[in-house]
């Protein structure tokens, strides 16, 4: 069943810190060439400040710019990503204390890292009974808990902040949404610490070490490459769809050697598939924003269309939505 949903808005901000696989070399002692060559990313941009919600609020301002509306013209702000601002408020309370609307707001936070986005894109088309008008905001500053001495885990991470603002539609929508979980990938990406398990009042030792993003990168894509392709073929043969019917794939840009991997696993056109990763790395929940917006750019983005948005996130989760251009 179609879910109706429309993008009225969409918009994105990079730090101004802009940061090339070269001067990583340099800043690590590495021969020239070494980060992008194991990477394949060019460049990506680090947040240095401390409230990466302001980011998050030059996105918002592009967004609400691009749909000719104002903060007051919102019903409900969903917050979605793997950053946490602090502990305790939710991330959507801070973001909503900076966009000071003059009339009451609802918001919460989604957080399935890596899916965030996509999982409150398909939340968002079923609350347009209780919110006309949903705003989905993603900032994820994950530059912040990189281990420098894992160039291959470090060296592909970027910031960013994204925006969408999204309401019910006539036409078009979500064709088919879905998500799975397979936790024998639990702890192929995780940060340890900041939470009950591993509570600094509770730990012994260097506790900056817990604080870090660890992965496992073989292991997460052996995971992947045994259960996502299975996993896309079933869910659109549930709405009676193929990858022939598909114009656009939007991957979460995970990595180079991901993106590259999907085109050949799947058998798809390259040019069908939206690849920004050289010059963004992966940006965790907004990857897929990001590359939403590339695509929402070209002169052959069309209504009518059908876009695949598919990824993974720690977990290991599985998502999917197959959104027809309204």
């Amino acid at each position: 069943m179609s879910h109706a949903i429309s993008i009225l808005g969409i918009g994105t901000a990079l730090p101004s810190n802009e940061v090339t696989s070269a001067q990583l070399d340099d800043a690590l002692n590495l021969e020239q060439g070494r980060i992008e060559k194991t990477t394949g990313l060019v460049k990506r941009h680090f947040y240095q400040g401390h409230n990466p919600n302001e980011l998050a609020l030059k996105a918002v301002q592009k967004a609400l710019q691009n749909a000719q509306m104002s903060i007051d013209e919102i019903d409900c702000i969903i917050q979605s990503g793997a950053t946490m601002e602090q502990a305790i408020p939710y991330n959507a309370a801070g973001l909503h204390r900076l966009l000071n609307p003059k009339r009451p707001i609802a918001s919460f936070d989604v957080n399935m890292t890596c899916l965030s986005v996509l999982r409150a894109f398909e939340l968002a088309s079923h609350l347009f009974e209780s919110y006309r008008t949903i705003l989905i905001v993603s900032c994820d500053v994950h530059s912040v808990g990189l281990d420098w001495s894992d160039i291959r885990t470090a060296g592909i991470f970027g910031d960013g902040a994204s925006a969408m603002i999204v309401s019910q539609s006539k036409s078009g929508g979500i064709l088919v949404s879905n998500f799975e979980t397979h936790s024998s990938g639990y702890d192929y990406c995780q940060v340890r610490g900041c939470g009950v398990k591993v509570h600094p009042n509770r730990f012994e030792g260097e506790y900056k070490t817990t604080s870090n993003f660890e992965m496992n990168g073989k292991r997460l894509f052996k995971l992947v490459s045994q259960v996502l392709p299975e996993f896309i073929e079933r869910t659109l043969a549930s709405a009676r769809l193929r990858l022939s019917d598909i114009d656009w794939v939007v991957p979460h840009q995970a990595s180079q050697s991901s993106l590259d991997h999907m085109v050949k696993l799947l058998g798809i056109e390259k040019a069908k598939l939206i690849d920004i990763f050289k010059t963004h790395g992966n940006q965790v929940a907004s990857s897929i924003p990001f590359a939403l917006e590339t695509l929402m750019q070209k002169n052959d983005f069309q209504s009518g269309q059908k876009v695949m948005m598919v990824g993974t996130s720690a977990g290991l989760g599985l998502g999917l939505v197959v959104w027809e251009v309204p």
